[in-house]
């Protein structure tokens, strides 16, 4: 029998976590089966049980899957600025820059879904999304802890609530694009949240104490 390797299976692993992502998207976690994911991924419906053994693994695995982006999107926003202040406005700019992407519907909805999964299944699903939720807010909140720091924002302003806010704002505009599509003007979204941010890095007073 020919040895299964170690890029097979995690070409297999990418085709499961694209098949549960598409499908969840299109019919919602709850009503996604196995069976079907399996389908979507090419596989057999009894092999993709070697991968996940059961779909709150999937779920969880998608779960993570998202929150690996979100921590990509930090680093990729971060490479090449020289004060976090930059790396705040880069982060705004790539991603309100991700609603106009043709998947930007799905990966929304994707989104809408984690969220009422972990409302609906507390106990299987909330804690893992709140993680991920506070995992997120919490790189965007040391940005602005550092910019504060540095002098580059004012050090009055509250960095949870202002990391809060811009994503509060980004969210929003994900949502409002899915629900009125190009009626909302998700630039000009992005324009005013900068401004925000622009407001409050006005102040250039000594470094704040963290």
């Amino acid at each position: 029998m020919a040895r299964v390797t170690q890029a097979h299976i995690d070409a297999r692993t990418q085709d499961i976590l694209g098949g549960a992502m598409r499908l969840f998207a299109r019919k919602g976690i709850e009503e996604t089966t196995m069976q079907e994911i399996a389908g979507e991924a090419g596989i057999s419906a009894g092999a993709i049980y070697r991968y996940y053994p059961s779909k709150e693994h999937l779920v969880r695995a998608v779960f993570d899957g998202c929150n690996r982006g979100a921590e990509q999107l930090f680093d990729e926003a971060a490479a090449g600025t020289e004060t976090p202040l930059e790396a705040l406005r880069r982060t705004g700019r790539i991603a309100w820059d991700s609603i106009k992407d043709g998947d930007a519907d799905e990966q929304t909805i994707l989104n809408l879904e984690m969220i009422l999964a972990g409302a609906r299944r507390p106990e299987e699903f909330g804690q893992d999304l709140r993680e991920l939720a506070r995992r997120r807010v919490a790189l965007l909140e040391a940005l602005v802890r550092e910019a504060r720091s540095k002098g580059e924002i004012d050090p009055t302003v509250d960095p949870r609530a202002l990391a809060l806010t811009l994503m509060a704002a980004y969210t929003g505009s994900r949502v409002l694009a899915l629900d009125l599509g190009d009626e909302a003007d998700t630039e000009a979204v992005h324009g005013m949240t900068m401004s925000l941010l622009v407001a409050f890095a006005g102040v250039r007073s000594r470094p704040a104490q963290n």
